[in-house]
């Protein structure tokens, strides 16, 4: 484990690289000590990655100073904006132009007919008539 990486562990931030992707996950807070981590972290790796993902599913409110502060530092010139993806709905707070957002789309339920419990009626043990 190098420096960076206990540092931004301590911060709610872990990071990994994939593919040169570098793929960044945030804890349940977006603060402006965990938006500093996270700026100081795209600045440094900024030139060894083709694309940084930024999960942030688990991040429910984002702090607005935080937010304001990683707006400013991507717009100022960290890494150019179509490579930086965000993944959750707080991204849509977080995201410049030209940043993109992925959301998990709920998936509608299809019978096969071997649910637990199933209460739409197509279960294989109903008896039919």
């Amino acid at each position: 484990m190098d420096q960076q990486t206990g540092f931004t562990e301590n911060m709610g931030l872990t990071h990994r690289f994939s593919h040169d992707n570098l793929h960044i996950s945030l804890a349940s807070r977006f603060d402006p000590p965990q938006a500093f981590a996270l700026i100081e972290l795209l600045h440094c790796n900024q030139t060894s990655c083709k694309r940084i993902f930024i999960d942030v599913r688990g991040v429910d409110t984002p702090h607005p100073s935080a937010v304001a502060a990683l707006k400013t530092s991507l717009l100022l010139g960290a890494p150019s904006a179509e490579r930086i993806i965000f993944k959750g709905k707080s991204g849509f707070a977080m995201a410049i132009d030209g940043n993109r957002v992925l959301v998990e789309q709920k998936k509608k339920h299809v019978c096969k007919g071997n649910c637990a419990n199933c209460t739409c009626g197509h279960h294989k043990n109903h008896a039919h008539n």
